[in-house]
């Protein structure tokens, strides 16, 4: 009776020491897979950047800094990171060849315990939609959702896996979709967004990512084998496309704030997103002179923030009678 008693117990003395366990891993995969310092800024500055695009072109919302904008702050960045989590086990079997050292191919983090993030990750997002709206909830659903199907898709279909464009053609909406989940947080927390705010809005973020997006797989000459869009359309189609997402994104930045209708200091600050060229200019000087194999990812990402940052500053310029303290 007592041995039995005694094994019966061992499972449950051992389950607090298992879940501890799980959690340390998972805290290890996450500061090196997705370091809150990036993952976190980039969900704040994108959620900023295009609710302030909304606010500017719908002037009459009344668009605070309240808990719906730190709640869907937190939304996003809990996608990215269930983002990454399906990505790593997606990529296991190319990691396992090519990158052994990554936390799942050496054995830091286990298929189980990435799949109960998932799970967690889920029953968080569902407590900071929930109280908002139920649109919300079914928007951020059916990104989820998709993001899993993608996993699927590249599995069904070598063209999906193999060709980058289209690849990049199947796996940017999940990016879009997130974009219309901000959207609908800040058409739901103002009562105002039309539809067509939302496109320009899409548009400009669209833009900006695709110049990161661009810019990191541009290589300076042809490496079989990697997923470099200039393996696809050259060097030169590969810049084109860097360069001219960067002026676009700045071009629909400057038509949102339009500086030219401002004075004082909403003047100054309006202009402010012409300034992130800055950050095309060093990546391209860089990345010319070959000082890097490919565009530096540096300065593409200074682009991205610095660009999302001064549009929210401007917009905190132009609207400031809106926000009523």
């Amino acid at each position: 009776m007592t041995s039995s008693v005694t094994g019966s117990s061992r499972p449950v003395a051992d389950e607090p020491r298992s879940a501890a366990r799980s959690a340390r891993r998972l805290r290890v995969f996450s500061a090196e897979r997705a370091p809150a310092r990036i993952y976190i800024t980039y969900a704040v500055l994108w959620v900023l950047a295009l609710q302030s695009t909304l606010a500017l072109l719908a002037p009459e919302a009344d668009w605070r800094l309240g808990g719906s904008l730190l709640a869907e702050i937190a939304t996003v960045y809990l996608a990215l990171l269930f983002i990454r989590v399906v990505d790593e086990q997606k990529d296991l079997e190319y990691d396992r060849v090519h990158n052994p050292g990554r936390p799942l191919p050496r054995g830091a983090i286990d298929v189980r315990e990435l799949r109960i993030a998932m799970a967690l990750i889920v029953v968080a997002e569902l407590a900071l939609t929930g109280w908002r709206s139920p649109l919300l909830v079914g928007w951020l659903l059916l990104v989820l959702g998709y993001v899993c199907f993608l996993v699927l898709l590249e599995r069904w279909s070598a063209t999906v896996r193999d060709r980058i464009f289209v690849n990049l053609l199947v796996s940017y909406p999940v990016q879009a979709m997130l974009s219309v989940h901000v959207w609908l947080s800040f058409r739901e927390a103002t009562g105002t967004g039309p539809g067509a705010d939302a496109v320009v809005g899409a548009l400009l973020c669209a833009a900006v990512f695709m110049h990161f997006e661009f810019a990191r797989k541009t290589g300076a000459r042809v490496l079989p084998g990697a997923t470099l869009y200039s393996n696809a359309v050259g060097l030169r189609g590969s810049i084109a496309l860097t360069v001219g997402c960067a002026l676009a994104g700045v071009g629909l930045a400057l038509a949102v704030v339009q500086p030219w209708e401002q004075d004082g200091p909403a003047l100054l600050a309006g202009w402010l997103p012409l300034t992130a060229l800055g950050f095309l200019w060093v990546g391209g000087e860089r990345f010319a002179s070959l000082r890097t194999p490919t565009w530096p990812p540096g300065p593409a990402m200074g682009y991205l923030a610095w660009l999302y940052l001064s549009l929210f500053a401007a917009a905190l310029t132009v609207l400031r009678p809106e926000f009523g303290g």
